[in-house]
């Protein structure tokens, strides 16, 4: 991001946070929150990086090394260098009489970002990367000093011959607060005015000027953000950000649609590989299982062989390797083969024993094929949660359900059903399935059915976001909750519903446990979910 538009963000955030108190401080990854009360101050130090307010933090895990500035007053926000770097002046208050001085660095500088924290001397206490570079090094306890800057304000520059062009490709690398794209657009300003520093003015002026934020989009995708509508991006999608805080709402949104749709799309895919894993090792399995009627067959010739013999034993010669005898059931005589080295007897336990193996692997490969096609459907329907899920913590205690299942624990036998409307539910069938699709997979916005008052599985209906469910979406999803309840059989069921955001989780509840608000109730007949239970009619 460049100077300019870090600069707008920066006085947002002083005359919101000044004097606030900081409660709580989080950081993980690359992502630092920061509690004033209701407020977070958001940082990212990825790429791109990411400095703004939200009424809910980014990063989730407490941060001991920034504990000393947990109850510190927030002094000044300020930009002291010309360059991108945020300072906070903090203040902690020991005593009426003693207080400590902090200070908190945020260098957003793209690939390189990092975080200093500074005592009162402003030696660093602590930093969140190595600086090692050969024009400036730092180490804890040492003075902090600024990233290092060749360039000039723009009054002090001089010029030979000018072009857009050049203005374009050159301008940022030598002028003070100007970013390639800012170079860009002085250059179309230049394209109309003739004038260099003419030119500059305007870009400044306008940008001094401008109470609102830009945030334009590139092939669908958040690109650049600005301080005043840009000439030189004419064409391109954007959003106006008016109002309270435009500039930190406008780089809110920027960070949530492009750097943290990156990383769920990420942790997706890493989740979605693993479970194309799982479901191409079960299809192979499948498909290598024998037949069962196959295996009941030859299990009933084995067992039909021991009786011939057991008939007709004193026919069979000690050594030999096969004997003909008479089948009454066919009628015709047939030829049994033997191990010449076992007694007459031991060749008739011999098929015996082959007949009940057979029979018993066919039972095994029966119930794991059962077995086998539950955990593919359960695939399935986890596909439809994790390929919709939008919140990236949730994806990522995933990993610990799966592994369940992958160790031989009780695997996993969610259901997902598609409605007429081509929506999809997501059905639960124990407890641990039910927390996992109510809390951890499905989005805000998606509407959770449960039986009223009855023991029975949470059925989540898929919707985008901002999407509005028809009647019959809600009827089927209520009537799904029902079914799969105990009430399956008591005629009309009152069914609950409610939005997602709207499920909590009480401390030290049983699993699969929940309390709602905002609910409503509709009265339904389990048996009307049967009709989407059944196959489609052919032709039809």
């Amino acid at each position: 991001m460049d100077y300019l538009y870090i600069e707008k963000t920066s006085f947002e955030i002083d005359r919101a946070l000044e004097k606030k108190r900081i409660s709580s401080v989080y950081l993980s990854e690359k992502k630092l929150s920061i509690g004033f009360g209701k407020l977070y101050l958001n940082c990212y130090f990825g790429t791109p990086n990411a400095l703004f307010l939200s009424e809910k933090p980014v990063a989730t895990e407490e941060f001991p090394h920034l504990n000393p500035i947990k109850g510190a007053y927030l002094k000044e926000v300020s930009m002291p260098y010309p360059d991108r770097v945020v300072e906070l002046s903090l203040v902690k208050i020991l005593s009426p009489t003693q207080f400590e001085k902090y200070y908190l660095i945020f260098e957003l500088t793209g690939k390189n970002a990092n975080l200093f924290l500074l005592d009162s001397n402003r030696r660093v206490k602590f930093l969140l990367r190595p600086v090692l570079s050969s024009v400036r090094e730092i180490s804890l306890k040492e003075e902090y000093r600024p990233p290092p800057l060749d360039k000039k304000p723009f009054e002090e520059l001089s010029f030979g011959r000018i072009t857009p062009e050049g203005i374009e490709r050159s301008l940022h690398k030598y002028a003070l607060y100007i970013s390639p794209l800012n170079a860009k657009e002085i250059a179309e300003i230049y394209r109309k005015v003739g004038d260099l520093k003419e030119a500059y003015r305007l870009f400044m002026e306008r940008h001094r000027k401008s109470d609102s934020a830009y945030l334009y989009y590139r092939e669908g995708k958040p690109a650049y953000l600005t301080t005043f509508p840009y000439l030189s991006l004419q064409g391109l999608e954007f959003k106006e950000f008016s109002g309270e805080f435009p500039f930190s709402r406008a780089w809110e949104e920027f960070f949530r649609e492009r750097v943290l749709k990156e990383e769920i799309e990420a942790v997706r895919e890493k989740i979605l590989r693993r479970l194309r894993k799982r479901k191409e090792a079960l299809l192979k399995e499948l498909s290598q299982l024998k037949d069962e009627k196959e295996l009941l067959k030859e299990a009933e010739e084995k067992r039909r062989l021991g009786e011939l013999l057991k008939v007709s034993l004193q026919k069979v010669k000690p050594g030999a390797t096969e004997v003909e005898l008479y089948d009454y059931g066919s009628g015709e005589k047939i030829s049994v083969p033997l191990d010449p080295s076992l007694s007459p007897q031991k060749n008739m336990d011999a098929y015996f024993k082959a007949y009940r193996k057979l029979k018993r692997k066919a039972q095994v490969a029966a119930g794991r094929r059962e077995e086998i096609r539950e955990e593919l459907v359960s695939l399935d329907a986890l596909f439809e949660l994790i390929s919709s899920a939008e919140e990236i913590e949730k994806l990522k205690g995933l990993s610990g359900e799966l592994k369940k299942g992958e160790r031989g624990g009780k695997g996993l036998s969610l259901r997902s059903f598609t409605l007429p409307s081509g929506r999809k539910i997501v059905v639960g069938r124990s407890s641990r399935e039910n927390e996992l699709i109510s809390l951890r997979l499905s989005n805000p916005w998606d509407l959770w059915f449960h039986a009223k008052g009855i023991p029975g599985s949470h059925v989540i209906l898929k919707l985008k976001k901002g999407e509005e469910p028809t009647e019959e979406d809600i009827l089927l999803s209520a009537s799904a909750a029902a079914y799969y309840s105990k009430g399956r059989y008591s005629g009309k069921v009152p069914v609950d519903y409610t939005f997602v955001k709207n499920l909590r989780k009480p401390p030290k509840s049983p699993v699969g446990f929940v309390t709602y608000s905002g609910e409503r109730t509709v009265w339904v007949k389990p048996e009307v979910f049967e009709e989407v239970l059944k196959p489609p009619k052919e032709g039809g």
